[in-house]
């Protein structure tokens, strides 16, 4: 009789442990690294306008409209590259051509992850931490902020309305190597639930800035994107 109710004591013990929160919920989880992505913006893809190749002051004649100059200057396809006479950094008023870049790469963590190879069926990914590193930086002008994007299978446009702002890579100065996590978006957990409840689905992730520009730059900047998930049923 005794045994039987030492047995019963350790039965309840062990539920109110964990109805408690004294046994982690961490032990259902598996941890594991995000698949690597890299990205790389060249110069020589950014379509900034042959004319550019210096320095334009704009704002009085010749040129008062950077897309229609005083002839002979020859006019640059705005429709291409949009160019506005705005301020640089010295408070000169020169025409800035807009140039987006953007990359999209293709995710399959249930085929990616060995941790996940086994897992079936409806499945919660959770983020421990995103972080970047920029590998290799010879641009010559600055990168503003980079987001990040997820958007389902074959979606490799940002502006697609499928696409969900995941987070943002602070920018980055001209010709620097820095690294650091990169800053969520409030819902960013909820954004990557969408995509991952169903482990083996592919989804992508995308990388897109856009940048001011007064003259065509030079170089490229090489990114990789890691971090930290964990799984649970």
């Amino acid at each position: 009789m005794r045994r039987l109710v030492l047995a019963s004591l350790l039965v309840i013990g062990a539920g109110l442990g964990v109805g408690c929160g004294l046994i982690s919920s961490d032990v259902a989880e598996i941890k594991f690294n995000l698949p690597p992505r890299m990205y790389s913006f060249n110069s020589a893809s950014f379509n900034v306008p042959a004319g550019l190749s210096q320095e334009i002051p704009c704002g009085a004649p010749p040129v008062m409209d950077c897309c229609n100059p005083t002839p002979p200057l020859p006019a640059p396809d705005c429709s291409a590259t949009p160019i506005t006479c705005e301020q640089n950094e010295n408070g000169l008023d020169v025409c800035m051509a807009q140039a987006t870049i953007s990359q999209s790469q293709m995710m399959n963590l249930g085929q990616e992850v060995q941790q996940l190879s086994g897992l079936t069926g409806l499945v919660s990914i959770s983020i421990k931490r995103i972080s970047y590193q920029v590998t290799a930086n010879t641009l010559d002008v600055d990168v503003p902020d980079v987001i990040l994007y997820l958007a389902p299978s074959g979606v490799m446009d940002p502006n697609d309305p499928s696409a969900k702002k995941f987070g943002t890579l602070p920018a980055i100065p001209a010709m620097t190597s820095i690294s650091g996590d990169v800053i969520l978006e409030p819902n960013s957990a909820q954004v990557l639930e969408s995509f991952t409840s169903n482990i083996q689905s592919p989804f992508m992730f995308i990388a897109a800035t856009t940048l001011k520009v007064s003259h065509s730059p030079a170089g490229a900047i090489d990114m990789t994107i890691t971090g930290q998930l964990a799984a649970s049923p």
